[in-house]
């Protein structure tokens, strides 16, 4: 059994800790956040005496791997904390608010044996782990272009049904607000990097060399905001839209997009291009030369089929049965995480993979500010 512990139960730690609770093989001792008053768990030790006390259950229980799903600025102090307590560390997305924030945590570690795992779930959709599958048979052919995204209308996170910013209770309103007011920038890369980094190899065989981010104006906020009846003097420096444009030392040119703050149905915006096909992952469209119609998209679903996953082939039937929030991805990331554990199949990604991913943030921030490419292996 492993014996797990979770820092931060909010709404994302709550997910979590539910949907571990039907995996075998995992034992809940104990939760510490301090907004916690009552989990519904007899079972497991609850620790909300202030924003330290998470520190008092990791020397009190010692469990062997901690899920962290504290705000994103707490994100590598709590880790630290459990690697030098002896844990392997879940990591919830996202951190990585400023450069090499996570170096600290890397080097920690890699001295201490021990391992932080990214919960990236859109790793773990079943559609791009079968493009992952398909693109490493050749299928698409060489890759060149790859387009991914954040893109899921958060206004009514964001603001309260008066019109307040960071005042919706009960959610992460209070804490991530913050960032549409005092930053511009890509705020969430992670959801549209990560699969495209696994497909290509990015990270792994390839690196990234350059990047150069673009903001349009923060218009879907203020808009919002005078419709609700909010304040008149409120403050937004986050564009609606920001579109970053990254170039590969291979050549691969990838565009991601941040925008939460018009309306729109939630995307993530897949697309990827290679010598021999494409394919559109909202649509659920692929198209390869030589095999169908001329010109013509057909859909997917054989070949998502015919190069499905082994995870998915594993577990995809009682993914899709327990995890109806995310529809399985979420269920199948924490069986890869467990399988890891015992000594099985590597999980697909790690610590430094985070911190590239993270990166996006305040390169694109810079960038922004500073209206110019930045040349990221120059550090320049």
């Amino acid at each position: 059994m492993i014996k797990t512990a979770f820092i931060g139960v909010g709404y994302r730690g709550m997910q979590l800790l539910q949907l571990l609770r039907c995996i075998s093989g995992f034992r809940v001792v104990a939760v510490a956040d301090p907004a916690l008053t009552d989990i519904g768990m007899p079972d497991v030790c609850c620790y909300n005496s202030g924003e330290d006390d998470y520190l008092n259950m990791l020397d009190e229980q010692h469990p062997d791997l901690v899920f962290v799903a504290s705000p994103w600025q707490c994100h590598v102090q709590h880790a630290l904390h459990c690697v030098e307590h002896g844990a392997d560390v879940a990591l919830e997305i996202k951190g990585g608010l400023y450069l090499d924030e996570y170096r600290p945590l890397i080097e920690c570690a890699r001295r201490a044996g021990r391992k932080v795992y990214p919960l990236e779930n859109t790793l773990f959709i079943r559609e791009n782990l079968s493009v992952y599958t398909l693109v490493r048979a050749g299928l698409l052919g060489e890759i060149v272009y790859m387009r991914g995204g954040y893109r899921h209308d958060l206004r009514r996170l964001l603001l309260d049904d008066d019109g307040t910013l960071g005042n919706r209770d009960k959610t992460e309103s209070v804490w991530r607000s913050r960032f549409y007011q005092e930053e511009n920038g890509d705020l969430y890369p992670t959801h549209g990097l990560a699969p495209l980094c696994l497909i290509a190899g990015i990270g792994r065989t390839d690196r990234f060399k350059s990047l150069t981010s673009f903001a349009s104006k923060p218009a879907g906020l203020l808009q919002r905001i005078r419709d609700l009846g909010g304040p008149s003097d409120q403050k937004i420096t986050m564009g609606d839209v920001v579109v970053t444009q990254l170039q590969t030392e291979k050549g691969i040119l990838v565009t991601l997009t941040h925008d939460t703050t018009l309306p729109r149905p939630r995307s993530l915006d897949f697309e990827i291009q290679g010598t021999k096909g494409i394919w559109q992952g909202d649509r659920r469209q692929i198209y390869i030369e030589g095999y169908s119609p001329n010109e013509t998209w057909e859909s997917d679903e054989s070949y998502i089929s015919r190069y499905e996953h082994r995870y998915w082939q594993q577990w995809g039937q009682e993914a899709l049965r327990v995890d109806t929030h995310h529809q399985g991805m979420d269920y199948v990331m924490l069986k890869a995480l467990q399988e890891d554990l015992n000594g099985g199949e590597t999980y697909p990604a790690d610590i430094t993979d985070l911190a590239l991913w993270t990166s996006v943030t305040p390169w694109s921030k810079l960038s922004i500010a500073e209206r110019r490419t930045i040349y990221l292996n120059d550090n320049n």
